[in-house]
């Protein structure tokens, strides 16, 4: 299999230097690990792996990218890093062959009885000033320091973290400015995942296991990322303070920090500069869309970021009601700035949340204005990967939607926006309810196993993909996940009375219907199998006769 490791311990000639590849990471001589991003690193291991051979982008593509979707744009990407760490300007170490692939060049180099590479042996007189050097150097060492001259003898390097970044909630040091800071941090991750050469862990994933007393290499390894963003906010009547720092968490040394104090009219443009000075200061190399996407500015008027802001808020709570503020708030942004392309999808995303959720007076209205703001999005900015994502929802959840299309701006998505899983998820989802339930639990698995705590929705999903496949047990543990994480959601309670109805907990089931209701839902059979967004009859069937199990009329 592609990119396993060789042996524990391998010294590699690439070029005119001698690396150590030890237990799947590359290291230099002295023990020091050659700084490659997980994608980049899985990728050296392929070709590693395959040494000598030429590997065609489909099978790198298949090992870097398994599950999802490869733009050539990625894969060179990661070829320029592995490049970039072992100083191969010529192309002599990753060879190129154009129309094929790329081939690593690499010769195993074997080690003397000093443990270093062997070059020839050396003269006798050598050997034995080598040897006097030794014992005089005992003199000065003493047992418990590592030698410098065996290079694996060296301390061990700190753990290895993915290349990552994590925002954490903008802390509010005021009284009541909680909504702005979380707002803040919430559309700086919106901002950086625009990019597709930056992984973002959001705040949903890394909110629940951040501890304000850990230091930040404590929490960078307890979330396993390698970069932290966080952010104090006060505000004062009009006036706004905002720091914000980026912290390497391998030692905890501040990269970068930063500090707006004056009105809030100039926020925006303090925030505008913020991902920029992340990305250089985190030395990132990115692609020409990358960069595009970085100078993209998405709205000048500051109110109208608020009330975006303020419109995610309220979708978060998962009501009817939220629905509609959401809705209000959103019309007054694109009101403040008719181009503001993320507002539109914003917009659009809402909507397809309330034909989830079957919170519609006039659906084929609804629909028609949902449709509408997402293309709108996309005419105004054609490469918004959330674009291409609401408009894929819509197609996925209402009922003059289209499966095709559903999925192929889900994939459109994906290739916009490759390090982010939202758009994947979703579309093993839109796999799993046209019938392709095995492939869509694949996918899910390795979107859940990537995150250190993965949104309540993913859970949902896989929860499903059992349920149908009717392995009941697994589909209620994983559904009890879900509900730890969001204990309100509709969606969650809905699989839950389906799962617990097809294990015979019938008594289970009621008092989840019972809580359904006592939220504001109905739980009348027709509304509630409204909101199922199954297409392929079987399983439509299934679900609906899990819910007449389950007592509902």
């Amino acid at each position: 299999m592609f990119g396993s490791a060789a042996k524990d311990v391998e010294r590699l000639r690439l070029g005119d230097a001698i690396y150590l590849w030890r237990d799947g990471q590359l290291q230099d001589m002295q023990g020091r690990d050659i700084p490659l991003r997980a994608k980049s690193l899985r990728m050296f291991a392929a070709l590693l792996s395959e040494r000598g051979r030429i590997l065609t982008k489909d099978q790198l593509s298949e090992v870097v990218w398994p599950e999802t979707v490869a733009t050539d744009e990625s894969i060179a990407r990661c070829i320029a890093d592995i490049r970039k760490a072992l100083s191969d300007e010529q192309y002599e170490i990753v060879q190129t062959y154009p129309k094929k692939g790329y081939r690593l060049n690499v010769d195993s180099v074997a080690a003397d009885a000093t443990g270093l590479p062997s070059r020839g042996r050396a003269p006798l007189f050598a050997i034995m000033g080598m040897a006097a050097l030794l014992v005089a150097g005992a003199l000065f060492v003493t047992a418990d320091m590592p030698s410098e001259l065996d290079p694996l003898a060296t301390i061990a390097p700190a753990p290895k973290l993915r290349d990552t970044v994590a925002i954490l909630p903008f802390v509010d040091t005021g009284t009541d400015n909680g909504f702005l800071a979380a707002g803040l941090s919430d559309d700086l991750e919106i901002h950086l995942a625009e990019m597709s050469g930056i992984r973002i862990l959001s705040r949903a994933q890394t909110g629940v296991i951040s501890d304000p007393s850990l230091s930040p290499s404590e929490l960078a390894r307890n979330i396993d990322s390698r970069y932290i963003v966080q952010g104090n906010l006060r505000r004062d009547g009009t006036q706004i303070a905002l720091s914000v720092q980026l912290i390497d968490g391998t030692d905890g040394a501040t990269l970068w920090a930063d500090r707006y104090e004056g009105p809030q009219d100039g926020l925006i443009a303090f925030r505008d500069t913020v991902p920029d000075a992340l990305v250089e200061a985190m030395s990132l190399e990115l692609s020409e869309r990358d960069r595009k996407r970085l100078a993209h500015q998405d709205t000048s008027n500051p109110e109208a970021l608020e009330h975006v802001m303020h419109a995610r808020r309220e979708l978060n709570m998962f009501t009817f009601e939220g629905s509609l503020e959401a809705e209000k708030l959103l019309r007054n942004a694109i009101a403040l700035d008719p181009d503001y392309a993320r507002a539109y999808a914003e917009l659009a995303s809402a909507y397809a949340i309330r034909l989830e959720n079957d919170w519609t007076v006039l659906s084929d209205a609804d629909t028609q204005k949902a449709f509408y703001f997402a293309e709108r999005a996309l005419e105004l900015d054609p490469d918004l990967w959330f674009g291409h994502y609401a408009l894929g929802r819509m197609h996925s959840v209402a009922k003059t939607g289209d499966t095709a299309l559903a999925l192929r701006h889900l994939k459109q998505a994906m290739e916009l926006q490759p390090a982010n899983d939202d758009a994947r998820v979703y579309y093993a989802i839109v796999l799993m309810m046209s019938g392709s339930i095995a492939e869509a639990r694949a996918i899910l698995e390795s979107a859940i196993a990537s995150h250190p705590q993965a949104p309540f929705w993913y859970h949902l999903g896989l929860a499903n993909a059992h349920f149908h496949l009717e392995d009941y047990e697994t589909a209620l543990e994983i559904v009890d996940t879900c509900l730890d994480q969001m204990p309100n959601s509709p969606y969650c309670l809905r699989t839950q009375i389906a799962v617990l109805a097809r294990l015979g907990r019938i008594e289970d089931a009621e008092w989840t219907i019972a809580e359904y209701e006592m939220l504001g839902h109905d739980v009348s059979l027709d509304a509630i199998m409204k909101s199922a967004i199954e297409r392929e009859p079987a399983m439509v069937t299934h679900l609906l006769e899990s819910y007449r199990q389950a007592g509902l009329e």
